[in-house]
């Protein structure tokens, strides 16, 4: 039986930022921390709710812990 895993060795594992708007969620994958935090700060100002960044090991951040997103 074959083992399946998620992600390939050739992936980079990447930040995913989301957010709701009226219209649904749009959900968009960042190659770096710095990437990933400054779309959400752009879908803040846009008046997107719910914003989230999920790290690469899979920690969800919200906006209040912004701050704490690792470099």
């Amino acid at each position: 039986m074959q083992r399946l895993h998620c992600v390939d060795s050739a992936t980079q594992l990447q930040y995913l930022v989301g957010g709701n708007d009226r219209f649904g969620r749009i959900n968009v994958g960042r190659d770096t921390a710095a990437a990933a935090l400054k779309k959400a700060q752009e879908l803040l100002r846009e008046g997107y709710a719910d914003v989230r960044i999920c790290t690469p090991r899979g920690r969800i951040l919200l906006p209040d812990e912004f701050d704490q997103l690792e470099g």
